[in-house]
């Protein structure tokens, strides 16, 4: 009789190249959107755009990657899937009852205060959009959590591609008949997300996946999860602000037309090592739990080598990729803008390499105070090179910060290696 799991399995000897192709989908639908976005939106809206943007990724990185992360560490650990599911749907419930205590008040209150202090409409709807945001990326990380922690690659993959297809054509379409500006993009966005969340929860679980819950059965891994969880939490803001910080500072310092011209050529960027971000992530994360030293080096070396290829890529192509991805009024100087934020991301990645290693240690806490320094020399760092050499001050500003942060995260965990390595630790 076959293993329950043994579908998985195979699927998983297949992993790299389900999660290639599905995180291709997911780089060529953004950068699409991203032409489209830039010729439907003027500069000084885009700009306004992706700040907003920017504080969705706050949301994201304070609750939504601390649940993922917490999830598929437990998870990976639990066999039986029924168990994993009833872990999965009770720690997910218990974080969106949290977020919804928060949140919810101020959906209520919002839209009649801020009618009294003359607050624009995306202001006093954030906290109700706020929160069905949240709700459906919770929803949607209690089921892919434990797919991905079981390396079922194929239907993850698939279901990353199409919500990223779907996150491009939302907003298009919103802009297009709804309202060209930051409130049709974010009601666009979350349009798209609910419909792929709906979708795949009736593809893949026929409906169900949310019935019959026992909340008795999560109780046992609730300390855990919150051990977990917080530090992820309070690391969220440090990296958000080697991610986001530098389009702000540009806006304090040269106008939202420029934010938006920076964040054209960020985004641009971006998408690409967040692509080999999320192939790397989804497949060495689990092999942390088994073989960590292994798992990390091969983790470090595939970051650093793509990394470095895609820095020279844009050195070479840059002037191309401009043309393609970008309209027009956006491409003065984003060849240069775009190498210097490569060789940024590229200690991005490897510093996301190592960040999960430590986690893997169980030294969260360590890493939350080793990198909240390097937030203090961030938030010094950008703004001045911002303020005296304009956009591409800002990227240099910001590749000596995420250079920084990855010296210190790899001297850390050069350390926890080692003392989890000597024999008196390893025997005790």
């Amino acid at each position: 009789m076959r293993a329950p799991d043994s579908d998985v399995d195979r699927n998983a000897r297949f992993g790299v190249v389900h999660t290639i192709l599905g995180q291709l989908v997911v780089a060529v639908s953004s950068l699409v959107g991203l032409r489209l976005y830039t010729e439907m939106l003027d500069r000084s809206e885009f700009g306004v755009a992706m700040m907003a943007v920017g504080g969705v990724a706050l949301l994201d990185g304070v609750v939504v990657m601390a649940l993922n992360q917490t999830l598929l560490s437990i998870c990976a650990e639990i066999d039986e899937p029924e168990r994993r599911r009833q872990v999965s749907v009770g720690l997910s419930l218990r974080a969106f009852g949290a977020v919804a205590v928060c949140l919810a008040p101020l959906a209520v209150v919002m839209p009649v205060a801020g009618s009294e202090f003359g607050l624009d409409a995306l202001m006093r709807a954030s906290p109700a959009l706020a929160l069905a945001y949240l709700g459906e990326e919770i929803a949607k990380t209690s089921m892919l959590a434990p797919l991905i922690a079981r390396r079922d690659y194929r239907r993850s993959s698939l279901w990353a591609a199409t919500e990223a297809v779907l996150s491009g054509l939302g907003p298009v379409l919103c802009l297009r008949f709804l309202a060209a500006n930051t409130f049709g993009f974010l009601i666009g966005l979350l349009a798209a997300r609910v419909v792929s969340v709906v979708g795949f929860h009736f593809a893949f679980f026929h409906g169900r996946y949310f019935s019959d819950v026992d909340l008795g059965v999560a109780a046992p891994y609730l300390d855990r999860a919150v051990r977990y969880a917080v530090p992820m939490s309070a690391m969220a803001p440090l990296g958000w602000v080697g991610a986001y910080f530098d389009r702000y500072a540009i806006g304090m310092t040269t106008g939202l037309a420029g934010a938006g011209d920076y964040a054209a050529v960020s985004g641009l960027v971006g998408r690409p090592y967040g692509v080999v971000t999320s192939v790397l992530t989804n497949y060495f994360r689990p092999s942390l739990f088994h073989d960590g030293a292994k798992a990390s080096r091969q983790w470090l070396l595939a970051a650093a080598g793509v990394g470095l290829a895609g820095a020279a890529a844009f050195a070479l192509f840059g002037d191309i990729v401009a043309r393609l991805v970008l309209a027009p009024e956006y491409r003065l100087g984003a060849t240069a803008l775009m190498v210097i934020l490569a060789f940024a991301q590229t200690f991005v990645i490897l510093t996301h390499s190592a960040d999960n290693a430590l986690l893997a240690l169980g030294a969260g806490g360590a890493l939350l105070r080793t990198q909240l320094w390097v937030v203090v020399a961030s938030l010094s760092i950008i703004p001045a090179f911002a303020y005296f050499y304009g956009p591409s001050g800002a990227a240099v500003g910001r590749l000596a910060a995420e250079a920084i942060k990855f010296a210190a995260t790899g001297a850390l965990l050069l350390r926890r290696a080692r003392w989890r390595s000597t024999p008196e630790r390893s025997e005790a």
